[in-house]
């Protein structure tokens, strides 16, 4: 393992991953709030067809339960910038406007900066009185009466949540710890000063630094550690045993908490707990070395979502039934043909890999105006596209130009859903741009992927 930069300083103690990841993340989320989504999207940021295809199950849902002359009671928990609730309200009013009227529809999460950010989203406006923000943590939260909720929905916030690692070797079992570092001459206040503003997690005084979540340089170890007192710790023996040795395996301990919530919630009649999030979805991504576990978006600490465990410790709740596929797969079969991403498909480019950034960037906005000539969206926006710091004169003028003259019912984000079919009628144009016909058939090719979107849902 590499040593840290001299230079760097520790903000703490060596601590299990799980507990230095949620620290820093409500750090995160409490100074910086809706600038997650300057660092990542995620398919419901902008996009609307995941909404629409969780819409359409959840009608055919409510009707088969006979739920449509009651109030429906719908919990989101994470909710991001508030376009999934938008956009799946959008689509019931439009699809069945008797089910929409008797729809109560709660935005639930623990960052207040979060909320403040979905409360002036005009999309979401546009339907006053059938939705409720609350300011809760999904792992706990207790504001809510058992028993009460038809429909639990949550979209990349196990990610989030508390995640141990661990792994095999020779029969022993061993738990990564991490340690954050940092440079002394960030903060703008004392170095003690700091690192007590740190761990007391003092939100309004780290505002007032120069930003520093992205600078942490995170140290790791892995101790010798013994599990059988853990929650669940038999199933994840279990687990590990059908796993090679020497592969850092993520137990996501606050997807299991949300599990353990949403059961006692759920209504006897309900509709179930479904979440969007992505990581490992079998044990064959599982078991590949060197696939990623963890990842950082602008000092956002993420951790890779061991979907076969979870599915595992769901059942052990409760959950008679546990549905599992890809996200892809949910939205395809929902529109009747393949999809993938704008994103997806850039990285398919035979010279994407050589290309300078700003190049990328000009080819995705070269690639969205090819697209557009046969996507419509049914809702309109601008897509925000800046250039990116560094990017010369020149590229920065095409890219300003080019995102300027992007259309208004195009594809919404980089991060959002193409049918095969939309590519089939755009490859004329995607082909002077140095697409192949073999690159553009392979892009829909999610065969070799360690990690993937999944979609799961639980009864």
């Amino acid at each position: 393992m590499a040593r840290p930069d001299s230079q760097l300083l520790p903000l703490g103690d060596f601590k299990p991953s799980d507990e230095w990841q949620t620290h820093v993340n409500a750090i995160f989320y409490g100074i910086k709030g809706p600038e997650i989504h300057h660092h990542f999207q995620t398919y419901v940021s902008r996009d609307y067809r995941l909404a629409h295809a969780l819409a359409d199950t959840f009608l055919e849902e409510v009707r088969k339960q006979r739920l449509a002359d009651d109030t429906i009671t719908i919990q989101e928990w994470g909710v991001g910038n508030g376009n999934l609730a938008a956009r799946f309200l959008s689509r019931l009013k439009s699809v069945d406007a008797a089910v929409y009227s008797h729809i109560h529809y709660t935005l639930c999460d623990y960052s207040e900066e979060i909320l403040n950010g979905v409360r002036v989203n005009p999309n979401l406006q546009e339907h006053e009185g059938r939705y409720f923000l609350k300011q809760v943590n999904a792992e706990t939260q207790d504001d809510f009466e058992p028993h009460s909720v038809h429909k639990i929905i949550s979209n990349e916030i196990w990610d989030d949540l508390a995640t141990s690692v661990l792994l095999q070797n020779n029969g022993m079992l061993y738990e990564e710890f991490l340690q954050p570092l940092l440079q002394r001459n960030i903060p703008n206040v004392p170095w003690e000063s700091f690192v007590e503003q740190f761990a007391g997690k003092d939100l309004d005084a780290l505002k007032k630094n120069p930003p520093f979540l992205e600078q942490i340089v995170w140290e790791r170890s892995f101790q010798r550690i013994d599990i059988s007192d853990w929650p669940y710790g038999t199933f994840i023996l279990k687990h590990l045993d059908r796993l090679a040795d020497e592969i850092p395996i993520p137990i996501n301990t606050g997807a299991f908490q949300t599990l353990e919530r949403a059961k006692q919630l759920l209504a006897e009649n309900n509709l179930g707990y479904t979440s969007f999030d992505y990581g490992m979805l079998s044990d064959h991504e599982l078991n590949l070395p060197g696939r990623p576990y963890y990842k950082l978006y602008g000092g956002q600490y993420t951790s890779m979502v061991n979907f076969p465990l979870i599915a595992e410790v769901g059942k052990a709740i409760g959950f008679a039934d546990v549905q599992l596929e890809h996200q892809h797969d949910f939205v395809g079969r929902n529109l009747s043909e393949n999809v993938l991403s704008a994103l997806e498909l850039v990285q398919v480019h035979p010279r994407i890999s050589r290309m300078e950034p700003w190049d990328a960037d000009l080819l995705m906005l070269q690639t969205l105006q090819a697209l557009n000539a046969s996507y419509r969206s049914p809702y309109k926006g601008q897509m925000d596209y800046p250039p990116m710091p560094g990017t010369p004169k020149k590229q920065r003028k095409q890219i300003t130009e080019l995102a300027r003259n992007l259309s208004a019912t195009g594809v919404p984000d980089t991060v959002a859903y193409i049918t095969e079919s939309e590519v089939a009628e755009s490859t004329g144009r995607l082909k002077k741009l140095g697409y192949g016909e073999r690159d553009l058939k392979n892009a829909f090719d999610r065969s070799t992927q360690p990690i993937a979107f999944g979609h799961m849902t639980l009864r």
